[in-house]
């Protein structure tokens, strides 16, 4: 434990010498500089560095000179900036020292010389702990998991293969492959890592070839999440085209931001999970943006985003390699296979998307198969191993594990091999988080597994809210776009569906039957009547017999319906599988009129209800009540039309 105390010692010294570093960084550095410096060429900086305070960091070019000084600025503020001790200037580089005090993140590097500065580029840091770890024979990878030198114990460190622990020196080490790359912490209960661009800095890249031994230290603080939220959100598709962008920035970024405040005003710890299809495959080469792209427009989100791979996030052009395809997802924002714990809950992220496609780039398909692989799976059964069946484990993958469900509500698996992930989570108490399928639904089949399977931020692919379109945000499903929320106190959960510009206790839409009527000539007049009989999905024919359907985003088998018509009759209410008459009306319709692809069109949904009333005028009390006795009331009034942006 000497090294352990020898690094409190230099970690206390180092702070004070930050402080003045700061101050200096803060007013005292050199002033910013017109001009530039055009004779430096050849410039290559290193991505990432993983070091302690002193350590020499090179940086390769021509037309450096004696004099020339660093400068590091934080990415996330810029007015947090670290000046540099240039060491040593050669025909071919400069290098320099890492500055005391420094904080892991993603920096700017300026050389300065005299009047002008130049931007080199930008390099991820990452302090370790200072303390040597001693080799162990058969392993090549190790590290030290603490609190500022403080050694945390049983800790689970990982490859994405094998699992193992750190000792009570807050020691580890693994014989790994290094195939995927990097080796992972799961965090522990009240523990929080740094975040650089909204990824948490629970993993680290590994440097060096399979022969060599290398050493990869994380840096904990504690943190008290026993109580805290978390917001689910998957396909966000963002992609620069049909106006997603600013759909994303001033509905999304901006409802969320404000939320995240209102937690911190609340003191109660908020954390992201996306579940896939940040972008989308087969726009990243056509409309220059990529994943690296989605992360510049999700940067203004002040928390840990915890993301797991879409079968769009995969590289289009790599073909028949599920390994290699998922690169990109690894190299830009992590792991893809991995766990963390917040509070008193387990949460497991699992890649179930195996990308095929055959076609390479130049296909249009970019299939792709689901499942678990027998090399996930080994390592999901190894990481539960270490988890007391009484913890809560939420796992949250791309694709759901049950298909959307019948009117009765019940299901089937929706992949090959689902039987065996269902019973690697025997025993637990299991919430299964989803995506995919851009609509809401909810299974509780299996015991003691709950699935919400949540629809989509860009709802119908952005384009009801695109500009001349509907000017709602609406799902396949008829829910509105959106995402959920899960309120975690100790081991209790609780949920909630949230419409993007929704208030929260607005949770089912619903529709006078007798005052939809759809008609071609208004519609899609040029249409083709095959077309529009498919799509219309039954409503271009009148009723008139007064009944009324309710749409329940989040409808679950634990939930209540209770409908009461004007005098206080109580009215049978009826589920069915059927089709979403306001989403008909903003994709459909509008597809026909302005002859474009239908390509999303409106999807079957069980979370669709019918009453049938004695008036077609009379008003209507409906109550729909959740799984925690939590009531949401509509009082509708007859008639309703069916508009574009109905309540």
């Amino acid at each position: 434990m000497n090294k352990v105390k020898n690094f409190i010692s230099r970690l206390a010294a180092a702070v004070i010498a930050a402080a003045a570093v700061f101050a200096v960084a803060s007013g005292c550095t050199k002033e910013e500089k017109t001009g530039s410096i055009t004779d430096i060429s050849n410039i290559s900086l290193p991505g990432t560095f993983r070091g302690y305070y002193g350590d020499a960091v090179t940086v390769s070019g021509s037309g450096f000179i004696d004099g020339d000084s660093i400068v590091l600025q934080s990415t996330e503020d810029s007015s947090v900036e670290y000046v540099a001790a240039v060491t040593a200037v050669t025909g071919n580089s400069l290098t320099f020292s890492l500055p005391d005090g420094i904080s892991s993140g993603e920096y700017r590097v300026y050389v300065y010389r005299a009047e002008a500065r130049r931007l080199l580029g930008r390099i991820n840091i990452y302090i370790t702990s200072g303390i040597t770890v001693p080799d162990k024979a058969g392993c090549n990878v190790k590290g030290f998991v603490g609190y500022n030198g403080t050694p945390i114990p049983g800790v689970a460190v990982s490859d994405g293969i094998s699992v193992t622990t750190t000792d009570e020196d807050g020691f580890w080490w693994l014989a790994s492959d290094k195939r995927n790359g990097y080796v992972f912490i799961s965090v522990p209960s009240n523990y929080e890592v740094d975040v650089v661009r909204t990824i948490p800095q629970f993993f680290a890249y590994l440097q060096e070839e399979e022969n060599v031994t290398e050493q990869c230290d994380f840096n904990l603080y504690p943190a008290d999440n026993s109580r805290h939220r978390v917001i689910v959100f998957t396909d966000v598709h963002l992609v620069d085209r049909v106006t997603d962008r600013s759909q994303f920035q001033r509905g999304f970024m901006r409802e969320i931001t404000s939320y995240l405040a209102e937690c911190r005003s609340e003191r109660i710890p908020t954390y992201c999970i996306a579940l896939g299809d940040l972008s989308w495959d087969t726009y990243w080469k056509s409309n220059n943006y990529n994943l690296a792209n989605y992360l510049d427009d999700i940067q203004g989100l002040d928390c840990a985003v915890f993301s797991a791979p879409g079968n769009h996030d995969n590289d289009p052009s790599i073909s028949g390699d599920d390994f290699r395809a998922a690169g990109q997802f690894r190299q830009i924002i992590g792991p893809t296979d991995y766990s963390f714990n917040i509070g008193d809950i387990h949460y497991v992220m699992l890649d179930n998307v195996i990308y095929t496609n055959p076609q390479g780039e130049s296909g249009t398909s970019h299939s792709y198969e689901t499942g678990i692989t027998d090399e996930k799976l080994a390592w999901l059964k190894a990481d539960l191993a270490l988890v007391d069946k009484s913890t809560p484990v939420v796992l949250g993958m791309h694709v759901p594990l049950y298909k959307s469900p019948a009117s009765d509500g019940s299901s089937s698996y929706n992949f090959s091999g689902a039987e065996d992930l269902v019973a690697a989570l025997s025993g637990y108490d299991v919430h299964i988080i989803t995506g995919h399928t851009h609509y809401n639904y909810s299974i509780t089949q299996d015991e003691g597994i709950r699935e919400h399977n949540i629809a989509a931020v860009c709802a119908t692919w952005w384009w009801t809210g695109h500009t001349n379109f509907a000017g709602n945000h609406i799902c396949r499903d008829g829910s509105d776009g959106g995402y959920k929320i899960f309120d975690m106190n100790g081991t209790d959960i609780s949920w909630r569906y949230k419409g993007i510009g929704r208030d929260d206790d607005y949770q089912f839409r619903t529709y006078d039957r007798n005052s939809i009527l759809i008609s071609k000539a208004s519609q899609c007049p040029d249409a083709s009547d095959t077309d529009f009989s498919t799509y219309v999905r039954g409503y271009d024919t009148a009723s008139d017999d007064n009944y009324v359907l309710i749409n329940v985003f989040d409808w679950a088998d634990d939930w209540k319906i209770k409908v009461v018509e004007e005098g206080g009759s109580e009215l049978p209410v009826t589920r069915i599988r059927d089709y979403d008459p306001l989403h008909v009306l903003s994709y459909n319709m509008l597809k026909l009129a302005k002859d474009q692809q239908m390509t999303f069109p409106t999807s079957l949904t069980s979370h669709l209800f019918r009453v049938q009333a004695a008036s077609a005028t009379s008003t209507l009390t409906i109550t729909v009540t959740d799984e925690d006795g939590n009531d949401y009331v509509q009082t509708m009034t007859r008639p309703k039309a069916l508009s574009y942006n109905m309540e």
